[in-house]
């Protein structure tokens, strides 16, 4: 089982030379293993690939290695990243389409809009949960770039299924739990694969780019599923979905293995291929698991550290209900709009987009972490996980405020009242909402690092959860207690996330430390390039 990236018993800087005077019994990295003559010709094929190796055979990571995702061209960490986030946005934005696919295939499926919603969207994300339980432990142990590429593929041929068999039930629900599935890889896995490619620094922007694609997803989903339906028919959705993620598909093929135990031991399999020397082994902490480990161990890790952990309990199921409101609103706001202000149905769908408005300020918190960032570097000292809290620090009482003024500016509370009035809070909302996820998605990247997919995946798997759960209930909530008093209840539990902050901001670094897997995370770090400061200039 992997604990980090590189071997905390061998730093990054040891050189070939230095290793071939060792005695016998030093670094040796399983117990019992004999020295070996290593070839000349194989030393020099992995020095050229960017590798050392030690009397044993066995191969890490040198200490300037280009291999190494972090050590990646500018373009080439750029290209993966960008089209990551793209999947990110576009399967989010097929996510919270269901809410306008209920609507005009109700009828034409002979169902109430209840089925129709969960068929739609609640299978969706089921699957998603599902998926992002299973996918980052696979992942972590087996790589990225594979399950990209096949995830992709059949993202596109999933949405072709549906949209040929809209008449029909069975299809529709087969098809959206399956591609609900496969959705969690951007929505889970991503955040491993910044962790790969990005250091400490780079990945303020990096994470911000990745959930704000995610959100950006959430707001043009209603509207985009609305022209789409109202102009061609609601299966028309689907047959642009496989025709785009079909394209991504082949643009996957395009993508490197970010994952550094993957490209270590796919560079000792080249090497053994390429001189007949058999004798070498991979890092002993980047050796692929046994069955028997991957079943007992790395698949049930998501589930341990979110009842082990407290700061990934927490964190997940608060960042869970923030990002789930977005569906609830889904059906909240046909009601609110709909029914209160006698909006039609594409301009209803417009008003999703103020969310996504709210994306623009949060570029503002991220300008303090960097400079925050500088200042610790100027003064020689590391960044912790909980210096890039302050975004949170700020959302929480936003959100609060945003629910609030979205409460006291819709009918039936207030008439005669224009609609730009609450539609401004919903850019608060949309703001928070950003926040929540890129802050606490961050923080646990951090904290958990070569480990990130798993620390995430909980908070995924209880946001796909109550996203899939709110919708059902979302509109028989808002017209059975009133669109004022539904959004009093939202708002008071928004008041409770500012207490949480606060405690947040005096016993995270505490609970942090308590923890001997967030400490294990962190030692492993203090023997690679991720423990000392370098300036933003250099992330390239």
């Amino acid at each position: 089982m992997e604990v980090s990236q590189h071997s905390p018993a061998q730093p990054l800087g040891s050189s070939l030379s230095s290793l071939s005077l060792k005695k016998p019994d030093d670094d040796l990295p399983f117990p019992g293993k004999l020295r070996i003559s290593i070839p000349r010709e194989v030393s020099e094929t992995l020095s050229e690939r960017g590798f050392e190796v030690d009397g044993h055979g066995c191969v890490r990571f040198r200490s300037d290695s280009t291999s190494h995702p972090r050590r990646w061209p500018l373009y080439r960490k750029m290209y993966d990243s960008a089209l990551i986030c793209f999947l990110e946005f576009f399967m989010t934005l097929m996510s919270n389409t269901g809410a306008t696919v209920a609507t005009h295939a109700a009828s034409e499926l002979s169902i109430s809009r209840i089925v129709a919603v969960f068929s739609t969207i609640t299978v969706y994300l089921l699957g998603q949960a599902v998926g992002g339980l299973l996918f980052p432990p696979l992942a972590e142990s087996f790589g990225h770039r594979t399950i990209y590429v096949t995830s992709t593929f059949a993202f596109a041929v999933l949405c072709l299924v549906i949209g040929l068999g809209h008449d029909r039930l069975a299809p529709v629900i087969v098809g959206r739990l399956l591609s609900g599935f496969l959705s969690a890889i951007p929505a889970t896995v991503a955040c491993g694969s910044i962790e790969n490619m990005w250091d400490e620094k780079a990945r303020i922007m990096a994470i911000h780019a990745w959930i704000s694609c995610a959100v950006l997803g959430l707001a043009c989903g209603p509207p985009v599923a609305t022209y789409i339906s109202t102009s061609l028919g609601w299966p028309w959705i689907f047959y642009v979905a496989a025709l785009v993620v079909g394209a991504c598909s082949l643009m996957c093929f395009g993508m490197q293995e970010s994952r550094p135990s993957q490209v270590l031991r796919q560079n000792v399999r080249q090497v053994v291929r390429k001189t007949s020397f058999d004798r070498l082994t991979a890092d002993s902490v980047h050796q692929l698991p046994s069955a028997s480990e991957f079943v007992q161990t790395t698949l049930t890790q998501p589930v341990r550290l979110f009842f082990t952990e407290p700061v990934i309990f927490w964190v997940s199921i608060m960042g869970a209900t923030v990002y789930g409101n977005i569906y609830l609103f889904s059906e909240a706001l046909t009601v609110v709009y709909k029914d209160g202000f006698h909006f039609s149905e594409r301009p209803a769908s417009l008003v999703f987009l103020s969310f996504g408005v709210g994306i623009l300020p949060t570029f503002l918190p991220r300008i303090y972490d960097f400079m925050f960032a500088n200042r610790r570097h100027r003064q020689g000292l590391p960044m912790e996980p909980e210096d890039k809290m302050f975004g949170f620090y700020v959302a929480a009482p936003i959100l609060a405020i945003g629910l609030w003024w979205f409460s006291f500016t819709v009918p039936p509370l207030i008439d005669n009242i224009t609609p730009w009035a609450s539609i401004i809070s919903l850019v608060l909302i949309g703001y928070a909402t950003v926040e929540f996820d890129n802050v606490l998605s961050g923080y646990l990247t951090d904290t958990y690092m070569s480990y990130a997919a798993s620390a995430n995946a909980p908070m995924s798997f209880l946001r796909a959860i109550l996203s899939g759960g709110f919708p059902l209930f979302g509109h028989q909530m808002f017209r059975g207690l009133g669109s004022n008093n539904a959004l009093f209840i939202l708002a008071g539990i928004s008041t409770m996330f500012c207490g949480v902050a606060v405690w947040l901001r005096l016993k995270a670094k505490v609970l942090r430390l308590r923890s001997p897997f967030a400490e294990k995370t962190a030692l492993s770090a203090q023997s690679s390039h991720e423990s000392v400061p370098q300036p933003i200039t250099s992330v390239a």
